[in-house]
């Protein structure tokens, strides 16, 4: 049975149960549970719109933890986040097939419906996540993964233990076969941490454990916080390095000031689809669009627009050789290298022949990339 998200009654008691939470637990990141039910109902939409659209593609299997008469049994699984699915995840993934098919069983990775800090520390407006949850089970099931488990995090779930859990999920629920951990990968209570009583369970229980090692990008271990470090310092090509392929945003073209086209830049203005979404710092940007499916040539402007004194962030494209109307279409921008900081001009002479620069910046870096190819 696919997975199917909480009704809005679940919701009304989510929300109670985190209000209690509040008074009585400081856990996992020791801040309070602070989770408006808009946002829960917000949260549930988007959820099952994903799980729709997987089921349409075929694409592979996502359960729901409540409906335990359809999960599979006796599967190896690796419980984690996956935020930003990076070459470290990538490497735990990939290594879940080997490790199921050694036990003679199929291969399920578990992971939750959002971030724990976004429960646990709902008023941090400065957390962003590395992907939407559609970009993170497709990114999962391009590591060879047929089967996912979504488990909603919830103040219940974030009380267990990592003894609790494993015991209340793995054992009870799914009865696995192994258990395959990362180099950095822990689950449960913080305050009430017992991750190191796991393999005395595993031998209790009878289920095997693995591990797998880290994977480093100059001496440092490839983690999603230090993905998010390279994007908030605008270091893009060390991020995209760590991730393993392109960081990418989704969006819809909506209009502008058109101040672009007087200047004979024109550009196409970008409403990110997910609040949620982490971008990269401020500055100008080398990228790749994909307008229905199409890629572009481009180069893109995120921040303010200090010369028109605009102090609104905005994400501006202007797409190479391109004079289509594509108001309202929904976008993809792919981050390939930046170009500069964000600058203030004297005068809009200054600013075009800035432009111009970037432009033939950006020319340069994808007539290098063609040459690779």
């Amino acid at each position: 049975m696919f997975y199917q998200f909480f009704e809005l009654q679940s919701y009304i008691f989510f929300y109670i149960c985190t209000n209690f939470y509040n008074i009585f637990h400081n856990i996992f990141f020791n801040e309070k549970i602070s989770v408006p039910l808009h946002d829960c109902r917000k949260h549930a939409k988007q959820t099952q719109q994903t799980i729709n659209q997987h089921i349409a593609n075929n694409a592979m299997n996502i359960y729901n933890i409540n409906e335990a008469n359809h999960l599979p049994q006796g599967t190896a699984v690796s419980v984690g986040m996956f935020d930003g699915v990076h070459r470290g995840h990538q490497k735990v993934l990939r290594s879940l097939g080997v490790f199921a098919e050694n036990l003679g069983s199929d291969a399920m990775a578990i992971t939750f419906d959002r971030h724990p800090r976004l429960v646990l520390a709902a008023e941090n407006n400065a957390f962003h996540l590395l992907n939407t949850n559609d970009e993170r089970f497709r990114l999962i099931e391009n590591c060879g993964i047929d089967n996912l488990l979504v488990i909603p995090f919830t103040p219940q779930v974030a009380a267990l233990s990592a003894c609790q859990f494993a015991h209340k999920y793995l054992v009870e629920t799914l009865g696995i076969k192994g258990l395959l951990l990362g180099y950095d990968n822990m689950f449960g209570n913080k305050q009430n941490n017992d991750f190191d009583q796991i393999p005395a369970l595993a031998t209790q229980c009878g289920f095997a454990i693995a591990n797998e090692g880290s994977v480093s990008e100059n001496g440092t271990q490839i983690s999603s916080t230090q993905i998010r470090k390279a994007l908030s310092n605008g270091n893009i090509a060390l991020a995209n390095s760590m991730l393993g392929y392109t960081y990418n945003t989704c969006g819809t073209v909506v209009k502008g000031r058109q101040v672009g086209r007087t200047l004979h830049f024109p550009t196409a203005n970008i409403h990110c689809s997910d609040p949620l979404k982490m971008l990269p710092a401020d500055g100008v940007y080398c990228v790749t669009i994909t307008i229905d499916n199409q890629p572009f040539d481009a180069m893109c402007n995120i921040g303010i627009q200090p010369t028109f004194d605009s102090q609104n962030r905005t994400i501006e494209v202007h797409i190479f050789d391109f004079l289509q109307d594509i108001y309202s279409k929904e976008v993809t921008l792919f981050f390939c290298e930046k170009i500069r900081d964000i600058q203030r001009f004297d005068s809009t002479e200054k600013l075009v022949n800035q432009l111009v620069a970037d432009k033939q910046k950006c020319l340069q870096y994808f007539a290098r990339k063609m040459e690779k190819q």
